[in-house]
């Protein structure tokens, strides 16, 4: 700091030297906390969101595709690898730099997470003919990034990117403008301000399987164990384990049916009343999930519709 800036700034000052150097110290460390609020934001971004592009990301998900199918069989269902860690941990072990990812390496990453644990025989014919097939498990991250050495705090960075659904990377938008918000009218937002969507309605690629399907109901960006909200007055009629849906409650409002999945808990029963507002569940990730997050869907007279047509 120039010496004439601190003669005026000590004019203004009390008389008492402590006080002095007091004022000098914020004066002087000011710039540096702006400094660290300006930059906060682009940080915590860079360390929660791996900044790769949907091609970019698609290594990862054919990677994982790939690998997955390698260990079904005849006589054995197999295992499903998810792509997101895949994604997560490239996002710290390559510094977000995913120019320096391929095909090779991911596939690599991705067989990390299965072990063949046996085997399995299969046979046809009469008489028979017999093949034998290995029969796989999946290992849990904590044992692939114990094999990668990562540290404490890379795993922790790794967890973080994992704390929300990374579909969104995909080349499927939501269909929402930036900083979008809903509308409340005939229906109350399920996750009150939570207004992230992740996966619109529409065609996409599964982001479990890597194919092109049709996504019925709208994915929340919703961390895990988030108040659900029922969206209307309503009975339910589903409260329990639905397959691929996880957890899931279904409500029926006359003509109209609300989904809610993926949950991690339930909070109310078959054949409950509920109002607008009331809490029925908490977000999570169970069944056919690659992360926290709440599929929310409507459907009238059995036919799925776009639920963002009731907020705008």
């Amino acid at each position: 700091m120039p010496a004439w800036v601190a003669r005026v700034a000590l004019a203004f000052l009390p008389g008492k030297p402590e006080k002095a150097v007091l004022w000098v110290l914020i004066i002087l460390t000011l710039p540096v906390t702006l400094l660290a609020l300006l930059f906060a934001g682009p940080v915590v971004i860079w360390e929660r969101v791996p900044i790769a592009t949907p091609g970019q990301v698609k290594i990862y998900v054919d990677a994982a595709g790939a690998v997955s199918a390698s260990t079904r069989s005849p006589c054995d269902q197999g295992v499903t690898v998810d792509w997101q860690p895949l994604l997560a941990i490239d996002a710290v072990r390559l510094n977000q730099d995913f120019s320096k990812a391929s095909p090779a390496k991911a596939g690599e990453l991705a067989r990390r997470f299965i072990e063949k644990v046996g085997t399995c025989t299969y046979c046809v014919g009469d008489p028979p003919e017999c093949t034998t097939y290995p029969v796989y498990k999946l290992r849990s991250l904590e044992e692939v990034l114990d094999d990668l050495g990562f540290n404490q705090s890379q795993r922790k960075k790794v967890k973080n990117i994992l704390e929300v659904d990374l579909s969104f990377l995909l080349d499927v938008g939501p269909g929402v403008p930036p900083g979008w918000m809903p509308v409340e009218g005939k229906l109350k937002w399920p996750t009150p301000g939570i207004f992230t969507i992740t996966s619109g309605f529409g065609p996409r690629v599964d982001p479990v399987e890597g194919l092109d399907g049709f996504h019925t109901g709208m994915d929340i960006g919703a961390p895990m164990w988030t108040p659900v909200h029922a969206v209307a007055d309503g009975v339910v009629a589903v409260a329990e384990w639905m397959g691929n849906f996880g957890y899931a409650v279904y409500i029926e409002h006359d003509d109209m049916v609300t989904i809610y999945a993926h949950l991690s808990q339930i909070a109310v029963q078959r054949g409950q009343q509920v109002r607008a507002g009331d809490v029925i569940a908490y977000s999570g990730s169970t069944g056919k999930s690659t992360g926290p997050h709440l599929h929310f869907e409507i459907r009238v007279h059995g036919q799925p519709v776009n639920p963002i047509n009731y907020f705008k």
